[in-house]
């Protein structure tokens, strides 16, 4: 395989016809069934820029056996159309060896700010807090130097919005960043308790989500618990040593953790109860806000192409969405 023609490429560079030799990271493998009852291996492949569907037609149960989910591949194959989607027809595939030394983690897309300029952002949000109780809180959170690297590192979702490593650290800064606005509008809105909460809303995201096999995947309790009760756990846990050692006002307690708990808004959207405050209300719309802005965004990076005026459908939001024509945006005439 190693001599094979066609160079390695990216996911998101593939077009139909090629012929692509490179490294993938699996994602998910099952044997399918053909029209005439013979087996087929249907595997999901990934790498920093996307995902694509992928067949092998021979030696399907060996290479089931052989090959799981997690594991680094190194592929040779035709980029196909299928359904009017890209995949890959696979001719030869076989694990990579440990002698090839693939960290995984480059199969992990990154986003493209700076993270380190991100979190000192943070720590002036955190400084600027007045409220001495709330201070104390968020100091004992994002002063925590195991917490803090897994918070920098962190995805804010698995496929959908901010999902790639620093992507939480990224969604939660733009989510201050909106309630500020807000605060300026509302000048009867309690400051230091919004972007208290803005702050740590997704904080049990940090436990939601792996990423030591090659993708974003939720943990076993990320999807048994879900980050919202994780996260206000947490948090409550963390009051409730302050409680013990110097105290914490319980109206105070009351305010932080129902904005962790309602912070999707709704029942049917994973929050175990709806905004109540002034507060609340703000924090979910601002999340809501900044998640679809963000997911659409790479949606628009994703399709667009010349000549292509609309989206894939998402179902996600039960909509196409319009790209437009570029050209036509930019023309001054």
């Amino acid at each position: 395989m190693d001599d094979a023609k066609g160079g390695m490429k990216n996911i998101k560079d593939l077009r139909a016809g090629e012929t692509v030799t490179g490294y993938f990271v699996v994602r998910k493998i099952e044997i399918k069934t053909k029209w005439d009852g013979s087996p087929y291996l249907l595997l999901s492949l990934g790498d920093s820029t996307g995902r694509i569907s992928s067949t092998v037609w021979n030696e399907v149960k060996k290479l089931y056996d052989s090959i799981r989910v997690g594991d680094v591949v190194k592929v040779m194959g035709r980029v196909v159309t299928y359904k009017d989607s890209l995949q890959l027809s696979l001719e030869r595939i076989r694990k990579a060896s440990e002698s090839e030394k693939i960290d995984k983690r480059n199969f992990v897309k990154r986003g493209s700010l700076d993270i380190e300029e991100l979190w000192r952002n943070l720590i002036k949000k955190v400084e600027s807090i007045k409220e001495p109780n709330l201070k104390g809180l968020l100091n004992r959170v994002f002063k925590n130097s195991e917490l803090v690297n897994r918070f920098k590192e962190a995805p804010g979702g698995k496929l959908w919005h901010h999902a790639y490593l620093g992507g939480l650290l990224e969604h939660t800064m733009a989510v201050v960043e909106v309630c500020e606005t807000m605060v300026r509008l509302y000048p009867d809105v309690d400051r230091d308790v919004l972007i208290a909460g803005a702050l740590l809303h997704d904080i049990g995201k940090i436990d939601e989500y792996g990423y030591d096999d090659g993708f974003i995947d939720y943990t076993d309790e990320g999807r048994l618990w879900g980050h919202i009760s994780m996260g206000a756990q947490m948090i409550r846990s963390t009051i409730d040593e302050m409680e013990k050692e110097e105290g914490f006002p319980v109206e105070l307690k009351k305010h932080i953790i129902h904005l962790i708990l309602s912070h999707q808004g709704e029942l049917e959207h994973g929050s175990p109860v709806v905004p109540a405050t002034l507060e609340a209300i703000i924090l979910y719309y601002s999340d809501e806000m900044d998640s679809k802005a963000n997911a659409l965004k790479h949606v628009i990076e994703r399709d667009i192409e010349p000549g292509r005026r609309w989206s894939q459908y998402i179902r996600l939001m039960d909509r196409f969405i319009y790209l437009g024509d570029r050209e036509d945006l930019s023309d001054e005439s």
